[in-house]
């Protein structure tokens, strides 16, 4: 961990480069001292001492310098570090170097793709609309004021740190009714439309009347209960996709996996699967005109691994599964609602693409229903997006494709390091940011091609993405009312982005979570620690635009 004043050799110039109290300096120096002893670690620079937090993954290599490199380190009030992996023209280094001012230069915010470093292959002047008076036509006063209170109270580390340990207090002190009733007013009104299907109606309305399409999602995070629960979960999911059935032209349903299987389950279907092939695009066909055969075949030709094969009861529950697919994916089917299929963890990944694809294969022949989700984060994300456009090109199926940075950076790199395996993520977030783009850029030009070849969303808070998608649509011509193409944003965040969306009539949908409260808990943290990500790297935009047009109203 690097903290407060940080000197870092930039491996091609011997160039120290000077970090402290926002002060980006380069000091022309000699390097002094040997190197030795090497470690992989995560590092996070903490910018100017506020909300405004530097964080990525990078492999470096830290160093012992025999002698004293400058006078000023008595104290030893910083470390040296010698960059291995972070030496190309786009790395974090250089974003800092190039851009020395900026507040809003380095993130790691998973999910909500929030960044504002520009990729340099894709420069995009391409400017948003920053009238608050239009962005935010259709918000009252007092719903701006509470908007601004949650996400100001979302953006302090020590709240958004801490959730969970404030959950677990008021558990043992026997006050989560309390808790949960003001859990209920506040951040789950901000993040969730309601309880229960029915009311998420109200925000459907709500939005479509804005332009806004809505993407109906039951939000529960990783299960490990009964069958009884994993059925409630389809069920419900089933139910959203009756509802976004009554305008499917603007509305989306999504499922997670991993809430209608035991996580175990689908982890050891994934070493199954990868057993065979970590690239599905290699399996044999036969896998994915009958998966569960593939799944059940595979199991007894490992019945002597202890970590792969199936219990009798694992055999129990994954039958169950399948059953829960196909009811969902077949009543999507018959009435015409897509249907995103979430990313998780990179030890379920692998089944979770082998699922989508052989539910793909079924399902999508004319239109994409089904959209697998693509984690641009991945060392791997871009290869295995073409190799699937590949594959539906193969066997005659359109591909939908949701591409996302990431959402488990966290538990990724802390499970590579307590099981000494390599990081399945990228090194650096610049490097990210171009897998991501790049990732829009083969999507779009694939449209470009054949309007109806494929099916994109575009989800990301990133309004640099953003601009480059819109830019993209107009350089390629694309017809923005394609209903193959959009853009997903969560609900309660990133409305500045959302409106201008629509003000550019670009097709664009929010995420509509609902649920129980006590069951939703689990979801709100996850929005509290990207959120906060979120203001952070985007010099507090959201805020600052609510701020702005509260003050032009009552002043």
């Amino acid at each position: 961990m690097i903290k407060n004043t940080v000197k870092i050799i930039n491996k091609n110039s011997n160039t120290f480069i000077n970090i402290r109290n926002n002060n980006y300096t380069n000091i022309n120096n000699s390097l002094k001292g040997d190197f030795c002893t090497t470690k992989r670690f995560n590092t996070t620079l903490n910018h100017n001492n506020s909300n405004r937090n530097i964080q990525t993954p990078i492999s470096i290599n830290t160093t012992t310098i025999n002698e004293t490199l400058t006078s000023n380190n008595k104290n030893n009030d910083f470390n040296v570090v010698k960059f291995s992996t972070i030496s190309t023209p786009n790395s974090i280094l250089d974003s800092l170097i190039q851009n020395p001012t900026s507040q809003n230069n380095v993130n790691n915010n998973n999910n909500i793709d929030s960044d504002n470093i520009r990729t340099p292959n894709h420069q995009n002047n391409n400017k948003l609309d920053l009238d608050t008076s239009k962005l935010y036509v259709s918000k009252s006063t007092s719903e701006l004021f509470f908007t601004f209170m949650i996400l100001k109270v979302c953006s302090f580390n020590f709240i958004s740190d801490n959730s969970q340990n404030f959950l677990n207090l008021f558990e043992k002190l026997g006050l989560s009714k309390p808790l949960n009733f003001f859990i209920k007013y506040s951040f789950f009104k901000q993040f969730c439309a309601g309880e229960t299907i029915r009311e998420t109606e109200i925000f459907t309305e709500k939005l479509n009347k804005l332009g806004i399409g809505t993407i109906l999602d039951y939000a529960i995070e990783e299960l490990a209960g009964s069958s009884e629960g994993f059925d409630s979960v389809a069920e419900n999911v089933c139910q959203t996709i009756r509802v976004a059935a009554k305008n499917p032209t603007n509305s989306f349903s999504c499922v997670k996996f991993t809430g209608l299987v035991t996580p175990s389950v689908l982890e050891k279907m994934n070493n199954l699967v990868s057993s065979v092939a970590t690239n599905v695009s290699e399996l044999p066909t036969e896998s994915f005109n009958s998966p569960l055969d593939f799944y059940l075949n595979q199991s007894l030709k490992q019945s002597d691994s202890t970590t792969s094969s199936l219990t009798n009861n694992d055999i129990k529950e994954m039958k169950e599964f399948f059953n829960r697919m196909d009811k969902i994916f077949k009543l999507c089917h018959e009435c015409s609602v897509p249907i995103l299929v979430d990313a998780e963890q990179s030890y379920y990944q692998v089944a979770i693409h082998h699922l989508a694809m052989s539910y793909s294969i079924k399902y999508n022949k004319d239109r994409p229903i089904l959209y697998n989700t693509y984690q641009m984060y991945l060392a791997n994300g871009m290869n295995v997006l073409k190799q699937h456009f590949n594959l539906s090109e193969k066997l005659g199926f359109k591909l939908g494709a949701k591409i996302v940075r990431g959402a488990y950076m966290v538990t990724e790199s802390e499970r590579s390091q307590r099981l000494s395996i390599e990081n399945p993520i990228l090194p650096t977030i610049q490097d990210t940011h171009n897998s991501y783009n790049t990732a829009l850029d083969f999507l779009l030009n694939k449209i470009r091609l054949d309007p109806k070849s494929i099916g994109i969303m575009i989800a990301s808070h990133n309004e640099d993405s953003i601009n480059l998608g819109t830019k993209l649509i107009k350089q390629y011509q694309i017809d923005p009312t394609n209903p193959n193409i959009q853009f997903g944003q969560l609900f309660g965040m990133a409305d500045f982005l959302s409106f201008n969306l629509v003000s550019q009539h670009q097709r664009i949908f929010k995420y509509v979570p609902f649920g129980p409260v006590q069951e939703v808990l689990p979801y709100l943290i996850r929005r509290m620690h990207e959120n906060k990500g979120f203001i952070g790297s985007n010099s507090d935009k959201e805020l600052f635009y609510l701020k702005k047009e509260i003050k032009r109203r009552l002043f």
